[in-house]
């Protein structure tokens, strides 16, 4: 397979223009504890996730407009790569928050966002950053000025030298129900 002949054309709708952002929950989980034997792929989409046996993922939950997800083509010598970028703003000082940043300071996540753009038939609602290689956390920055409420101001990102094969993978199973049914399962169930 020739990975850079084009093979499919694309329609940009101009008649709609996608909906800008995301959803203010941010699913987090160990980089070594996803499953890759278990979790399956098709044409960059991800129809199966799965973490190993007694691992979940965290929800962290920000203001809608204090995340912000990205991604860059980086140009290297023979295969172009990509770095996955989430920035946040945390509007809380709380012992909670720090404790949270000290364990993200020496860790290494995958990520999973919720587009407020989600398509007509809920197919690209959910994408996960760093599968490849990892995220972590590159700068936290805080001042007591709280200018504009923000706490702090952080940023997780592809390793210095090692950066993902794609975008942005996205996260879908035969339809929005099932696939937030999936994404759910990746959290621990919380009993009354």
């Amino acid at each position: 397979m020739n990975c850079a002949e084009l093979t499919k054309g694309l329609i940009a709708d101009a008649c709609k223009r996608a909906v800008s952002g995301l959803n203010g929950r941010i699913l987090l989980m160990n980089y070594a504890d996803i499953d890759r034997t278990a979790t399956t792929e098709l044409d960059g989409v991800v129809e199966a996730l799965q973490l190993k046996e007694g691992k979940y993922a965290q929800a962290f939950e920000f203001k809608d407009t204090t995340l912000v997800a990205e991604h860059n083509l980086v140009k290297e010598a023979y295969l172009p790569t990509w770095e996955h970028i989430i920035n946040a703003k945390i509007l809380a000082k709380t012992q909670e928050a720090k404790n949270a940043l000290e364990v993200l300071s020496k860790a290494k996540v995958v990520a999973i966002v919720e587009n407020k753009e989600q398509g007509a038939d809920g197919s690209v609602k959910y994408e996960m950053y760093g599968y490849d290689a990892g995220m972590e956390l590159t700068e936290s920055n805080n001042t007591t000025a709280f200018a504009d409420g923000v706490v702090y101001n952080i940023k997780l990102a592809s390793p210095a030298n090692e950066k993902e094969s794609s975008l942005p993978r996205t996260i879908f199973k035969t339809s929005a129900a099932t696939t937030d049914t999936m994404i759910e399962g990746l959290l621990q169930a919380v009993t009354p």
